[in-house]
């Protein structure tokens, strides 16, 4: 069995008021408390904010300090960013300045947004995520003339950019942004498994409440695997609904679409509507004319929308791969949810309709105009410099990502030969193979939808838990179906799995038909509430041996923070065993017990230690505590660790008690008899549920007894 994830996040609350209440340094600065405080800046909505705003409860200077506070705590672990606004502040206090003077404001005045490094803003570069285009990496800088029409909209609605959000190399991937020149982003609720991409910043910036809403982009994946992966709301909407001019493309013409990032489904549907709609700079939005609702988005939410909805359910007639029995039985969870708030489902309605069989003769189309949407691109990024073009930018980079290990090494696979692709990238390719694909898709789906008089769809958006960080990829159940035909998905949190990484539900429907999937994915959401607060942990250790998705980094960091461990080595070396006297040291500094200056009357008895030597103290601490004990005449300091001695130390240390009810147990045959109890106690209060086959003889690596460490500190709280 292992801890649920409300019992983590409620022991890692615990420590972590604790270590401010313990280290005042870590309070944060007056503008981070009074934010955190008294106007609750986790979870923040932008009509929270906005009554704030307007009722004088707070200013956007304010705000926007508390956010900028809180992402210096925390950027060094989650690496959410790839650049910062430097005007942010003067932003915010010209915001004030015209709210003080009763100006007619934007819907979004005053509300801190981030934005994709892969979307243009003027006066930051654009990278697209790749080390040969980064200046702050050693290579060469493309600086956008001006903000990608998405970015105008939302600073005409007063948004407040916080700053970019890491990608990685040229937005490649759906799963992590680990080829990114700023390096990997990690996962806000749990930095161990992958963040989801390749809007990865965008998803930790707002689940980890760096920000309120943010710009995702999406190809094959990017708007919702990461919004699912951080327990987060995407919309990924209809093929042209928003203008993707100034977005490093992957595939502009065909598949391309920008989306909102948001903790909320409301949230999620105001920005939709400051974003959404046509744009002269976009040809391919004279398509979303006469498709956006008349009163918008945010309007058509409701409570009861999901009263007699008729929902398609993921089944092989969709595509044959299975779901987990663990995705399986959260998904039955949220059906029976969704039934409850009267919706009506409908088992595989894609049964004969022969559409995983086209979807496997067609193949992942849709990218075939990638060399002339990334000459337009450059050609339009700057309008003063007519030199920019694949073949000039790339041959001052020095290599090309489409080669044999680059980050767009498939395109090789694509392309007949990339040289005349290039050479004739200023000419639009012929896409009449992808259109017929797409109308086909289409065709397929609207009778699917007639046949069984459907409103919409409604799938686990991933067929398993989320992987590890660098241990496999994200199995989105739509992609790349719902990139190909252009259809809106709506992702939205709908519980986690029994290691905490989130579960999420994915409505999708017909083209423009985003106003009736976003309410009813804010009746689910508004009827479960599934969203739990990730509990974010400052890195305050610079360890090269513990990195953020390392297993042991909550604990080890909390440790350091609370002065347990010496902070200010380069390495913490997790898999060494952990000595008796290292142990006492961590014990002693733990519980702030008092080291005596002079341990020689306290450690008279033992032949092996002297007061002089370097845990004399500590040690002499806990062995007056009768934590740690030694023999007749020897303490043996530098023995390791057994797991069953380890067990006897904590149940001191901590006053452990047996527990009644504790769903929680250990098989205890192997156990020395001095042992049993206390390996029992430690496993019955969820200490060491993760050592399936405890192994009392085996010693305890540093990385282990840390975790033990901080769990048994949580418990004492």
């Amino acid at each position: 069995m292992r801890m649920t994830i409300l019992a983590k996040r409620t022991m890692s609350l615990v420590i972590s008021g604790m270590l401010i209440g313990a280290i005042p340094e870590l309070a944060g600065t007056p503008s981070t408390v009074y934010a955190q405080e008294q106007i609750r800046l986790e979870e923040m909505t932008v009509s929270e904010l906005t009554e704030g705003y307007n009722s004088g409860k707070y200013t956007a200077k304010q705000i926007v300090q508390a956010y900028l506070d809180r992402i210096e705590k925390y950027e060094d672990t989650y690496n959410a960013f790839t650049f910062m606004n430097d005007n942010a502040m003067q932003e915010a206090e010209e915001i004030d300045r015209l709210r003080s003077e009763g100006a007619e404001l934007g819907p979004l005045a005053g509300i801190p947004v981030v934005i994709k490094e892969a979307v243009d803003v003027a006066g930051f570069p654009s990278s697209f995520g790749w080390a040969p285009l980064s200046k702050t990496a050693g290579g060469i800088e493309l600086m956008p003339a001006e903000d990608a029409p998405v970015v105008s909209r939302l600073k005409e609605a007063g948004a407040i950019i916080i700053g970019k959000t890491n990608i990685p190399a040229f937005s490649a991937t759906g799963t992590h942004a680990n080829t990114s020149w700023a390096g990997p982003t990690y996962n806000a609720v749990d930095p161990s498994i992958a963040p989801g991409g390749s809007s990865s910043g965008t998803a930790m910036a707002i689940s980890g409440n760096l920000a309120v809403l943010g710009i995702a982009e999406e190809t094959g994946g990017s708007i919702q695997n990461p919004a699912a992966a951080q327990a987060i709301v995407g919309i990924k909407p209809s093929f042209g609904l928003l203008p993707t001019t100034g977005v490093t493309p992957l595939a502009g013409s065909t598949r391309d679409v920008l989306g909102p990032h948001a903790r909320t489904v409301l949230d999620a549907a105001v920005m939709l509507d400051v974003m959404a709609g046509y744009s002269e700079k976009d040809e391919k939005t004279e398509a979303a004319i006469g498709h956006i609702p008349e009163e918008g988005y945010a309007a058509a939410v409701s409570d009861q929308a999901l009263k007699g909805k008729r929902l398609g359910l993921y089944g092989p007639g969709w595509r044959d791969s299975e779901l987990s029995a663990e995705t399986t039985a959260l998904y039955e969870q949220a059906v029976k949810e969704l039934e409850e708030e009267g919706a009506i489902v409908v088992e595989d309605p894609f049964a004969g309709s022969g559409f995983k069989e086209y979807v496997k003769k067609t193949g992942n189309v849709g990218m075939e105009t990638f060399f002339y949407d990334l000459e337009s691109y450059l050609q339009n990024l700057n309008p003063e410099d007519d030199t920019l073009s694949i073949q000039s930018v790339f041959e001052e980079a020095g290599e090309v990502p489409w080669v044999k290990g680059g980050p767009l090494s498939f395109m090789e696979g694509r392309f007949a030969d990339i040289d005349t692709a290039i050479t004739d990238a200023k000419k639009m390719p012929d896409l009449t193979e992808f259109n017929e694909v797409r109308e086909e898709y289409l065709r397929i789906l609207d009778s699917v939808m007639e046949e069984h008089d459907l409103d919409g769809f409604v799938y686990p958006q991933m067929s398993n838990r989320i992987p590890k960080l660098g241990e496999g990829d994200i199995g989105a159940t739509t992609v790349p179906e719902i990139n190909i035909s252009g259809l809106p998905l709506i992702t939205v949190p709908a519980g986690y799995y029994e290691n905490g990484s989130p579960f999420g539900l994915a409505f999708f429907g017909e083209m423009w038909g985003e106003a009736e999937l976003i309410a009813m994915a804010y009746d689910y959401e508004q009827a479960t509430h599934h969203r739990e607060l990730p509990v974010l942990i400052e890195k305050s250790a610079d360890y090269a041996d513990v990195k953020p998705n390392s297993p042991y980094f909550p604990a080890v960091m909390s440790l350091a923070a609370a002065g347990a461990i010496d902070a200010d080595q380069s390495e913490f070396l997790p898999n060494e065993s952990i000595t008796r006297a290292e142990t006492a040291d961590i014990i002693a500094k733990g519980l702030h017990l008092n080291i005596p200056d002079h341990a020689g009357t306290i450690l008279d008895g033992f032949e092996d230690i002297s007061s002089e030597d370097e845990y004399a103290g500590v040690i002499a601490a806990v062995y007056r505590e009768g934590i740690l004990l030694g023999g007749s005449d020897l303490f043996m300091g530098g023995q390791s660790l057994t797991r069953e001695q380890m067990a006897s130390v904590l149940v001191r240390a901590f006053d452990l008690a047996k527990l009644s009810n504790s769903p929680h147990t250990v098989e205890t045959t192997n156990v020395k008899t001095a042992h049993k109890e206390d390996v029992m106690i430690l496993a019955q209060h969820g200490i060491t549920v993760e050592l399936d086959n405890y192994r009392p003889q085996d010693t305890v690596t540093r990385g282990e007894f840390a975790s033990f460490m901080y769990r048994a500190m949580g418990l004492q709280l």
